[in-house]
């Protein structure tokens, strides 16, 4: 079915797969949109990401990425009102691709009481006017997407922010992220036949399981992604868990509970070496392998962004092909549609 260019078709009524396929340009796009926001330059002492679903993950993999590459540290804000550490001298990126998320929209209100420097990231909405009538910068981004397709868009746009803030200097590592997606491309678009396509195998392998995705350092905020994407993308029940910690409770219920025997464990690595770390997946994955398939899905490149994307762009084509062998569009969300227009209605 996967291989079946018109099947795929039939389904992906929003054209989820060009969405992905189009992540190495997001990032440039959004990379210069972000840099044309308008941000005077400052030097702020923490960044906050303020936002939700998928938009917010873009934050949770920008603070991920920015605590190997700068001392400024990164937050990010899901909730109604921002934390209380927030001050005049913080940056904070208000990031909504449609404008109007309700949570979103509380925390651009709370942090303006913060007096703190805000940047706001969306396609229109609200928030593109909030932020007109409070003369704070915007970075706008192309319409037209499902929020979780903008990744690309949002964290680029973000790390333009950053750069115009004078926090990092990311071109050498955005080059060779836009290398690696593209060269990734080659092997996991749809017109790719399953045998030599490792998203479409690891999907066929997934899909009848109830997925847990196991991240660490920088593919911890990428194995959230995944899970998110799964749930999403794929209309299929997954979930994320960290390693060392998971090591420290979570592994008891998978060895002594039955119940496990209908999940998988899928382990995104970005570094081999013998390292402590090194020695725990090894040990980890040994275990759990007794009672459950497990899987590992590898990083490709050298520098923390490119191993970064090269997961999330896997993560997104396998939960994509997930939710083909569901017979469910991919950019689908009735769930949260009936949830939005009740919670309007209250």
């Amino acid at each position: 079915m996967l291989d079946s260019k018109d099947a795929v078709k039939s389904l992906d009524r929003k054209n989820m797969f060009g969405a992905i396929e189009e992540m190495p340009k997001q990032l440039v796009e959004g990379l210069r949109r972000g840099k044309m926001s308008g941000l005077p330059r400052f030097s702020p002492k923490d960044v906050f990401v303020c936002g939700m679903g998928g938009s917010a993950i873009g934050g949770d993999l920008l603070s991920a990425w920015l605590s190997l590459s700068s001392e400024v540290p990164c937050w990010v804000s899901r909730s109604y009102s921002v934390p209380a550490h927030m001050s005049k001298d913080s940056l904070v990126i208000v990031a909504s691709y449609s404008g109007n998320t309700d949570e979103t929209l509380s925390m651009f209100d709370d942090a303006r009481k913060k007096r703190a420097k805000i940047v706001a990231i969306s396609t229109g909405g609200q928030l593109a006017e909030m932020s007109q009538s409070y003369d704070v910068p915007f970075a706008r981004l192309p319409a037209g997407l499902v929020p979780r397709a903008s990744v690309g868009y949002m964290f680029g746009a973000m790390l333009g922010v950053l750069e115009r803030s004078g926090i990092v200097s990311p071109d050498k590592q955005l080059e060779e992220t836009v290398r690696i997606l593209s060269k990734m491309l080659s092997y996991c678009r749809q017109s790719v036949s399953t045998g030599d396509n490792p998203a479409k195998m690891l999907a066929h392998e997934l899909h009848l399981a109830v997925p847990v995705v196991v991240g660490y350092g920088i593919s911890a905020p990428v194995a959230r992604r995944w899970a998110n994407q799964l749930n999403e993308n794929g209309k299929s029940l997954a979930f994320a868990s960290e390693i060392p910690e998971m090591d420290h409770n979570e592994i008891v219920g998978w060895m002594k509970d039955a119940r496990s025997k209908g999940f998988a464990a899928v382990f995104l690595e970005h570094g081999k070496g013998k390292s402590a770390m090194d020695k725990r997946l090894a040990a980890t994955k040994e275990m759990l392998g007794r009672v459950v398939p497990v899987y590992t899905a590898e990083a490709i490149g050298l520098s923390p962004m490119a191993k970064m994307f090269s997961l999330v762009m896997m993560g997104d084509f396998v939960s994509a092909y997930t939710g083909i062998l569901r017979n469910e569009d991919p950019s689908s969300n009735e769930p949260i549609d009936e949830l939005k227009a009740t919670l309007s209605k209250k």
